[in-house]
């Protein structure tokens, strides 16, 4: 059966029940997030310590991060002075989760050595440094080498006081590469849009009152607008897969090889099955929501699994309560989306189909579906600050970091162009909520959304470099 136009007390009750649908995707946000660490790695001691002198060769190397490091994404090199290889082993867990140890298999004499190391976190994101130590004097027998067929828990690590007590002073977060915070970028956009698109539909038409046929067609163009923001999505994500898998690609191995491990065999890419399962879920609504309304609840369904994926990718997880602070980050993008998204909905679907009425009845339903809009972006943003707020405080260590490092000056500049967008909302309020509708105000509103959708977008730019930006210790 096709969609009809909903009956007054529908629409009627649609409206009353706006607060209720928004607070239980946020309840709903809440309650599906794990409480697992992500984070992202950063060395905070070694054994040898950064320069140290050693009466005697040490036999391993070990390293311990600030959360979990991904062993899949380690990797350790052992230099002599003149920059040649020292044979070592691979890494294996430490007795402890956040430390690795690498087993020193070939014999050192006196002089300098150099430690390279390299990991990730879950998500993805690669950090790497170096660290030198000194051998002052060398015993006549070689140092004891790890059998060979040894399982890599066999080998133990003795943490002594002083690698306890001594932070490694060398450490160098590696840039990340360009391709993928550009995908990130896109898939931003592309769930902020499938958001949108389904608030608009799920809480704005329904308090519209528009005629039955525009109704039917911006429904249809929604469910449209749904299904090429979710091939977006899909094809942005393979493409930040495929840049990130170059951090566990050996010799010799295919492209796709890679791209499976890292989602089998990583915690980043569990959290990225998250985003996959709600991708299907939410095309499979689409699909289904041309005969019935369930269809469209399925698909937020999936877009709430969206962006509990793009949480458990990213820093969330560098907080000490990971629990909320996923919540935070998938409450903040549903916010986003209903703000932003439903926007670039209004612009994208709503409008070319109330453009096929007459000049009258198409300003009604301009000034209708713009003030039924209104309502849901108000606290959309009122959603967005809230959760902003709860992320900062989750994530910087004092209110000096927004000025004193790389991620709080990204993040104030953030907050600047926030700015810009709230006055185009101040704007709209003046000129096309709060009063009556003439013949040139959905002109001059498609104009102002369209450069408000603009200075979004660079906000969900710059909210894509401030991602692959490490977290301030």
């Amino acid at each position: 059966m096709r969609q009809t136009r909903p009956l007054p007390n529908f629409a009627t009750v649609q409206s009353s029940s706006r607060h209720a649908l928004i607070a239980a995707g946020a309840a709903v946000a809440l309650f599906i997030t794990p409480a697992i660490v992500f984070a992202h790695a950063r060395l905070i001691r070694s054994s040898p310590t950064a320069n140290a002198s050693l009466p005697a060769p040490p036999d391993r190397i070990a390293l311990w991060f600030s959360e979990r490091p991904e062993l899949r994404f380690t990797s350790v090199q052992l230099l002599d002075s003149a920059g040649r290889a020292i044979a070592v082993g691979a890494p294996s867990v430490d007795i402890d989760p956040a430390g690795v140890v690498a087993a020193i298999t070939a014999p050192l004499g006196v002089g300098r050595y150099t430690v390279i190391w390299r990991t990730a976190g879950a998500d993805g994101h690669p950090s790497t440094g170096k660290f030198a130590f000194t051998v002052t004097s060398a015993p006549a027998t070689s140092p004891v080498v790890a059998p060979a067929g040894a399982s890599p828990g066999s080998v133990s690590v003795r943490i002594d006081t002083v690698a306890r007590r001594i932070p490694n002073s060398i450490v160098q977060p590696e840039r990340p590469p360009a391709m993928p915070t550009a995908a990130r970028w896109a898939e931003l956009v592309a769930a902020l849009s499938l958001i949108g698109a389904l608030i608009v539909r799920l809480a704005v038409l329904p308090r519209a009152d528009l005629p039955s046929e525009t109704f039917i067609d911006a429904s249809e163009r929604l469910r449209r607008l749904g299904h090429a923001t979710l091939t977006l999505f899909v094809l942005a994500t393979l493409m930040r897969v495929a840049a990130e898998s170059t951090l566990v690609m050996g010799d010799g191995e295919s492209r796709l090889r890679t791209m499976l491990v890292v989602v089998r065999d990583t915690r980043w890419g569990h959290g990225w099955s998250f985003g996959v399962v709600g991708a299907v879920l939410a095309i499979v609504g689409l699909f289904a929501a041309r005969r019935w309304i369930s269809g469209w609840v399925a698909a937020a369904v999936g877009a709430v699994l969206i962006c509990l994926g793009e949480a458990l990718t990213g820093h969330a997880a560098a907080s000490s309560r990971s629990a909320l602070a996923i919540a935070a980050d998938v409450t903040h993008v549903l916010g986003a989306g209903g703000w932003i998204g439903g926007l670039a909905a209004l612009l994208l679907s709503v409008f070319p189909a109330i453009g096929a009425l007459d000049q009258a009845q198409e300003s009604r339903a301009g000034a209708r579906i713009v003030r039924a809009y209104h309502g849901t972006a108000v606290e959309s943003v009122a959603i967005v600050a809230i959760s902003a707020l709860v992320a900062a405080w989750l994530r910087l260590p004092a209110v000096s970091a927004l000025w004193s490092t790389t991620y709080g000056r990204i993040l104030l500049i953030k907050v600047c162009v926030v700015v810009v967008v709230l006055a185009f909302g101040g704007y709209h309020y003046r000129s096309a909520v709060s009063v009556e509708w003439g013949v040139g105000t959905a002109g001059k509103f498609r104009r102002s959304a369209a450069a408000e959708l603009v200075v979004g977008a660079i906000v969900v730019a710059i909210t894509a470099v401030l991602i692959s930006t490490p977290l301030p210790t």
